[in-house]
């Protein structure tokens, strides 16, 4: 492998995400696919989004387990409004129906 010099060395290093790099803005529509676990003792909603940790909190954490029981579809994370979206079964919905949960910061 040739060794890199001047702008090209320069132009490869800042081309590589960092890996501590601020997570970056998203849509309001935007949504990323998570697996939640959920703590009943203390409320908090944990899952992984960009590689990163995140915990949440939920003043009725037995509502989620409820509907993650029954979920059809896997759940959905909108981070610029801190919503999870459960996709329940449902009697008469075959595509099933949405049960949205809003999560405060912990």
């Amino acid at each position: 492998m040739p060794l890199e010099t001047g702008a090209t060395a320069r132009a490869n290093h800042t081309a590589q995400p960092s890996a501590f790099a601020a997570p970056r803005a998203r849509r309001v529509d935007e949504f990323v696919r998570v697996i939640p676990g959920v703590d009943l003792s203390q409320g908090s909603i944990t899952f992984v989004v960009d590689g990163r940790l995140e915990r949440h909190w939920h003043h009725e954490p037995r509502l989620i387990t409820q509907a993650l029981s029954q979920a059809v579809q896997p759940a959905r994370w909108f981070p610029a409004t801190r919503k999870l979206t459960l996709t329940v079964a449902a009697t008469g919905h075959r595509a099933g129906v949405e049960r949205h949960f809003i999560l405060s910061a912990f």
